[in-house]
């Protein structure tokens, strides 16, 4: 206990449950942080679609025959659409639509949550080391406590 800085079993006690809270804490945030690299997934790789298809979408609207140049190039123009479509759901700037910039976010997210688990873990070993101290504790403390009850009984009351 005392390598943990705690002196009673009260201190103790309150650690764990410090420990879970926070240990609580952590995982809400590695979960909204899951989901933001989900999102930002998503969006990357439309954003990827929409430059990649960019140009035939241009070609398109500038073809003197864009129902042949259609029939051509049918699915990457539909792909752009699609991707133009959900980009511009999401409030994203097409015009100045920057996968680098997005890849660095998604970067780091992804730091923010390795170290978010590294915390994570770290909680956890030193909440299972310290129920195992409350667990050794609560066994000796209930060990000693019917040897008490027994030495007072075995004594005769003295008339």
């Amino acid at each position: 206990m005392f390598t943990h800085n705690l002196h009673n079993f009260s201190e103790l006690e309150d650690r764990i449950a410090l420990l879970h809270m926070q240990q609580k804490e952590v995982n809400t945030s590695v979960v909204s942080l899951e989901s933001q690299i989900r999102h930002l997934r998503e969006m990357l790789k439309y954003a990827k679609q929409y430059q990649k298809n960019k140009i035939y979408d241009d070609h398109y609207k500038s073809s003197k025959d864009p129902d042949r140049y259609f029939r051509k190039y049918e699915s990457q123009i539909i792909l752009f659409a699609g991707a133009e479509h959900i980009l511009q759901e999401n409030g994203m700037d097409l015009k100045h639509l920057n996968t680098n910039k997005l890849q660095e976010q998604l970067s780091d997210l992804i730091s923010q949550k390795k170290s978010l688990n590294t915390q994570y873990v770290s909680f956890k070993q030193e909440i299972k080391e310290l129920e195992l101290i409350h667990q050794n504790l609560s066994k000796y403390l209930k060990q000693d406590a019917p040897e008490i009850q027994r030495s007072s009984h075995n004594k005769l009351p003295s008339l």
